[in-house]
């Protein structure tokens, strides 16, 4: 698969074309846990943790650009942050991390060689690996593509939508995501309600069945609203 493939959302801001290169790191810290009755070193896993290291390009102090959205996110918790692995592949999996906070930036340049910038997110959070069910333009009350997550949960799970632009003016628009279990009848499972653009987050209780999608279910007013969702269920 090539580099190309992926994809960095931050909050409203799709960072790829400012990014050459990303990592995202996910370790568990071990502590030892040997006993008089051990019969060899013992260790038990502590607290996951789940890093995105980026590195790209310093296109200048421009209002809303790379180097300011990073900025305004530097030491400070609060934004979502989604890794696309594969963005050619419509539910591919996504890693999302919630409450996340900038905690580096590093300009640098060659003599001749183009300005980079890079930064390092972290999440006060537990990340989650999840799907992504929705990248594209609600423009009426409609229904998104059904993705098929395999098996439903009865633990829940999490959503997430990222809103890039709304054509004209929304005031409280209205997103669903819903589920079904044999990818016919649908019920919500929680909506979505937002006016301006940014990134939403919504708790799913209880059970939830294997067919996912998103409807609009109300624009609030608007023409269109951008916009990409994942969802990670259990």
């Amino acid at each position: 698969m090539k580099g190309t493939e992926m994809a960095v959302w931050v909050d409203e801001f799709d960072f790829s074309s400012a990014i050459s290169e990303v990592d995202v790191q996910m370790e568990v810290g071990e502590a030892q846990r040997t006993s008089l009755a051990s019969a060899a070193e013992e260790f038990r896993p502590l607290l996951p943790k789940m890093g995105v290291q980026q590195n790209g390009y310093f296109e200048g102090v421009l209002p809303d650009g790379f180097e300011a959205e990073m900025r305004a996110r530097f030491g400070v918790n609060g934004a979502v942050v989604s890794v696309i692995t594969q963005r050619s592949d419509a539910d591919c999996p996504v890693y999302v991390l919630p409450d996340a906070g900038n905690y580096e930036m590093a300009i640098a340049t060659p003599m001749n060689g183009l300005v980079t910038l890079n930064g390092k997110w972290g999440t006060s959070g537990n990340a989650r690996r999840g799907l992504r069910v929705f990248d594209g333009t609600f423009d009426a009350i409609e229904d998104g593509t059904t993705v098929d997550f395999g098996a439903g949960v009865t633990t829940g799970g999490y959503a997430w939508l990222h809103v890039s632009s709304i054509t004209g003016t929304a005031v409280d628009a209205e997103i669903d995501v819903e589920s079904s279990a044999d990818g016919v009848t649908f019920v919500s499972e929680g909506t979505i309600t937002l006016s301006d653009v940014g990134a939403y987050a919504l708790t799913l209780v209880g059970a939830v069945s294997r067919y996912i999608r998103l409807s609009c279910v109300d624009l609030g007013g608007a023409s269109a609203i951008r916009c990409m969702g994942v969802v990670s269920l259990g």
